[in-house]
């Protein structure tokens, strides 16, 4: 199976190698993601006690994972080109390819063309359609896409308002519940600035399902979030605060980590009710030589049928350079999960210690090739009876002190 999926994305490849090579192709961008190494555990249970952990450590039905030590190997290519200019009207591509943990199980994960300069007074706003990573917000260190609607659409972005860009889009989700056709409606205004070093971008996402004649009552089959992010950069470095609110469907939705990316989109079951959330990151320049990334999050996810969970999320990463390319940092992380209806709280505690060779000084330095060691402790009071939307249940506590070490490679070009 891997094999035809790899020669499915080589055959695409080498149809628009002709395209590549006419002189209409011009402006060509490479572009990409990687990061791959091993996790090893001193915790037999892992992985049939094989040495390896295939897993991340977090608090059980929690969402993110601090990742510096503890993330899962992916990697992911693209190009895009420009493939017909007239004066000042272009079109574009963008092909992106990836992985998933297993080397070779390559897959196409973004298609998609938009047409620039085609409006008679909006030089940078463009139409778009196809499949393709659309205007995502995360936080890196917890490896949380907060607001991330991608899929396939169609849409126009950049416009512009004077006080702002305009962006509207038309997407096609895939249903994360019962496998009816979605549609996702996503308006956003970008770039309200506020000041020379602040911006304001606001937003509002509607879902609903193609079909909602349900047989079954009390079922979900619309939501909306409002989403608004607060960005301020200064001497020290950058910090941004976002809030969200959703309802219904996209309670606690629109967020791919691994924890939360099966429940993006909660239609098809019973989850009526309301969310709302904050997250609050940046990074913090102390000196040359010393930087600290940080992050605090909190999400209340309160539904109708109180299966819905309070979550928490706080930790930092202070990083010293020694040289230009030398570097070791300390990631200290905590998260707990407490369900809704009293069935128990689930938490996490990681501190990792990685040693850094990097291509410069910073927090954001890449490629980095790291060695490194975690400890972490994990109490687990519930669950959901393995099941994505499952009752939320109490359990026999299970309590898990573990060391793991390993390696890995982070890079993007």
């Amino acid at each position: 199976m891997k094999q035809k999926k790899l020669a499915s994305v080589l055959g695409a490849a080498l149809a628009l190698a002709p395209l590549m090579s006419t002189a209409a192709v011009e402006n060509v961008t490479y572009f990409g993601y990687a990061k791959w190494g091993n996790i090893y555990t001193d915790n037999d249970d892992h992985n049939d006690g094989k040495g390896e952990r295939n897993d991340v450590i977090r608090a059980g039905q929690g969402y993110g994972n601090y990742r510096l030590g503890n993330e899962l190997n992916w990697w992911e290519a693209g190009v895009k080109a420009d493939i017909w200019q007239q004066n000042n009207a272009y079109f574009d591509t963008t092909l992106y390819i990836g992985s998933g943990e297993s080397w070779g199980d390559v897959s196409t994960i973004q298609m998609w063309s938009a047409g620039h300069g085609i409006f008679e007074g909006q030089d940078e706003a463009s139409v778009w359609a196809g499949e393709r990573f659309y205007r995502r917000h995360e936080v890196h260190m917890i490896d949380i896409k907060y607001w991330d609607t991608s899929s396939t659409g169609i849409g126009i972005e950049n416009w512009d308002l004077g006080f702002a860009k305009g962006h509207i889009a038309w997407m096609a989700p895939d249903s994360s519940a019962d496998g009816r056709s979605l549609h996702n409606i996503d308006a956003r205004l970008s770039d309200i600035e506020l000041s020379d070093s602040a911006d304001l971008t606001v937003g509002l996402n509607y879902v609903f399902t193609q079909n909602s004649s349900y047989e079954e009552s009390d079922i979900t089959t619309s939501g909306t979030m409002l989403s608004t992010l607060y960005r301020q950069a200064w001497k020290y470095g950058s910090n941004t605060l976002a809030f969200q609110y959703g309802t219904d469907a996209l309670a606690g939705g629109l967020m791919s980590a691994e924890g939360g990316s099966n429940r993006k989109y909660s239609t098809g079951v019973e989850h009526d009710g309301e969310s709302w959330r904050i997250f609050n990151s940046g990074d913090l320049n102390v000196s040359e030589d010393f930087q600290v990334m940080y992050s605090i999050a909190y999400q209340d996810n309160n539904l109708d049928n109180r299966e819905g969970e309070k979550w928490f999320s706080v930790g930092a990463r202070p990083q010293y350079s020694w040289t230009e390319f030398i570097a070791t940092a300390v990631e200290v992380g905590y998260e707990s999960v407490e369900a809704q209806n009293g069935a128990g709280t689930n938490d996490m505690f990681k501190v990792t210690l990685a040693q850094m060779f990097q291509a410069g000084k910073g927090v954001w330095a890449r490629p980095s090739i790291r060695l490194f060691a975690t400890y972490s402790e994990k109490t687990d009071e519930w669950n959901r009876g393995g099941e994505v939307y499952g009752h939320a249940q109490g359990m026999s506590t299970d309590n898990v002190d573990e060391v793991t070490f390993g390696f890995n490679v982070e890079t993007w070009w």
